[in-house]
């Protein structure tokens, strides 16, 4: 075999974005809040660049602006703590306590074994158990629990519920969670009724105590746009915050005169503020455009609701405004408008047809709002089974196999017809 080097000549066209273009796409797919911060940083970069942002108040603006929290775990720790001061902790014990805390699962559980802990810290297995049992005693009930079970259990306990209750979650948890009813019945003794009762009652209680432990912290989401009926007419108004502008400080380029460098430096300056309300202008009229489709798309969704949502894709929209799908994508990347039902994602617009159905206008969404009124509407003692509701769907029209009804099914996280019967 020989091997032979030669030089060859190849021509590859290629797209290179300039910075320019990366940027314009970039603040395409902000959302308001990012949008805001960008041009607060380039405000101190520039300082010839003036924001506009035609502000409403929140007060004016509150039909449109949805609150929302999300959960810190900085004062977990703290919390647990401050529950211990009057305790006389030793410092392996205090030490072997701040780990465990550390150590918390989603949950608020310990789910490490003793002889684990006590190789980790390098405490002795008594240091580890005494540390355990401090933590349990703090609130909420069932922090620093090694299990759901007992998690439970220690709720069930400290409310005094009866002994069936607390039975079933120390002894039969397994088969009382994967809800194996007659089984249970059959090797405790207890009737489907008690057993039915003992789940209303463990229903009631918190199977994640640490989310008690989180401090909220308050954000809110600023939607581009506010949807609603006037006068039997669907309009659309567009939320002032949502869409800032820039402008150039012309108070402080009187103030500023030097050689040519300054000049230049001002002139860099003052194309950067033109560069950036262009790239503002140009989000504004691609999002107001999508907004404008969506809503004549799906007009029958304001008025009747999530069952009224027809199918329709990003390709679709995409197709019908002359855009590449990638910019619709990045154009309702985290974009809110606020409807009669709530403060909604734009991307909830968007539904696939279902294609287990003849009927090119039902959409996925339809057929599993359908699936599950009926669910919510049967008698709990004798639950629907996914061929009855099979049956149900074909005399409204829609025609599916059982099996695709189960895929929906588990999707809306819906039971099985077995694990959704009640015991009266």
């Amino acid at each position: 075999m020989s091997f032979r080097f030669e030089q060859t000549q190849t021509q590859i066209q290629k797209l290179a974005l300039t910075q320019e273009m990366r940027q314009s796409l970039d603040l395409l797919q902000y959302s308001s809040e990012e949008l805001h911060a960008f041009l607060q940083e380039k405000q101190v970069e520039n300082p010839f660049l003036k924001i506009k942002i035609k502000s409403s108040k929140i007060q004016q603006a509150k039909d449109w602006v949805e609150w929302t929290a999300s959960a810190e775990s900085d004062s977990i720790q703290s919390s647990i703590m401050d529950q211990l001061l009057n305790e006389s902790l030793s410092p392996e014990c205090k030490k072997a306590i701040n780990w465990l805390i550390n150590d918390f699962d989603d949950f608020g559980f310990l789910t490490s074994t003793d002889e684990e802990y006590s190789k980790w810290l390098g405490l002795n297995i008594t240091i580890i158990k005494q540390a355990r049992q401090y933590i349990l005693q703090c609130e909420p009930t069932g922090i620093g629990a090694c299990s759901m079970s007992q998690c439970l259990l220690l709720q069930a306990e400290k409310g005094q519920m009866d002994e069936v209750v607390c039975n079933i979650l120390s002894s039969y948890y397994t088969l009382f969670i994967e809800k194996r009813w007659q089984e249970l019945g059959r090797v405790s003794n207890y009737s489907l009724k008690q057993i039915q009762q003992a789940a209303d009652a463990i229903g009631t209680l918190n199977p994640s105590p640490i989310d008690y432990l989180r401090t909220p912290k308050t954000e809110y989401i600023i939607s581009e746009a506010d949807v609603f009926m006037e006068n039997g007419k669907l309009l659309i108004r567009y939320t002032k915050e949502a869409f800032p502008s820039v402008e150039l400080d012309e108070e402080y380029v009187k103030q500023i005169q030097g050689d040519q460098e300054s000049l230049a430096y001002i002139n860099g300056m003052k194309e950067q503020v033109r560069v950036i309300d262009k790239q503002l202008l140009q989000r504004k009229e691609t999002l107001r455009l999508v907004i404008q489709e969506i809503v004549k798309k799906q007009s029958a969704f304001f008025s009747k609701g999530y069952d009224a949502i027809v199918p329709y894709t990003m390709t679709e929209l995409a197709t019908k405004l002359e855009l590449h799908e990638s910019t619709i994508s990045r154009t309702i990347k985290e974009k809110y408008i606020h409807t009669a039902l709530g403060t909604l994602p734009l991307r909830r617009f968007f539904s696939q047809r279902s294609t287990m159905i003849k009927d090119e206008d039902v959409s996925v969404d339809r057929v599993k709002t359908q699936l599950q009124q009926l669910i919510q509407a049967e008698d709990k003692t004798k639950p629907l089974s996914d061929q009855t509701i099979k049956s149900l769907l074909e005399q409204q029209g829609l025609v599916l196999s059982r099996r695709v009804i189960a895929k929906y099914r588990e999707q809306l996280g819906i039971l099985a017809s077995t694990k959704r019967k009640r015991f009266e």
